[in-house]
């Protein structure tokens, strides 16, 4: 909070403080990561994006081909320009997309197979 914020006063008058400021040291670590780095391949963020529209039951079978194909490009890109990055991200999306097809065909068994239980 900053010195300017009226009801800071009355915290501080409530405690006795209403004289002492205290101001707390920033401190920086030499070393520091940037925590919002990202993968430059674009295509392997394409695969990601296709596997997650994959996921949506009975629609998401759509994207799989889709999700598949990319990945494996994305791959291919991460090998051939490994400073772009991405090649866990595509290998990710490639075998996700293969185990959401199956989660995928089940479901689709399942729409065909339970109308004719009832008969």
């Amino acid at each position: 909070m900053g010195e300017g914020y009226e009801p800071l006063d009355t915290i501080r008058a409530s405690y006795n403080l209403r004289a002492s400021v205290t101001v707390a040291p920033i401190l920086f670590h030499e070393e520091s990561r940037n925590l919002f780095e990202q993968d430059k391949n674009a295509i392997s963020l394409t695969a990601w994006a296709c596997v997650v529209y994959s996921m949506v039951p009975y629609l998401g079978i759509l994207f799989l081909p889709l999700a598949f194909a990319v990945g494996g490009a994305g791959y291919i890109v991460s090998l051939r320009q490994p400073h772009l990055g991405g090649r866990r991200l595509a290998m990710i999306c490639v075998v996700l997309s293969v185990v959401i097809l199956g989660i995928q065909l089940l479901l689709w068994w399942l729409l065909y197979i339970i109308p004719q239980l009832d008969s």
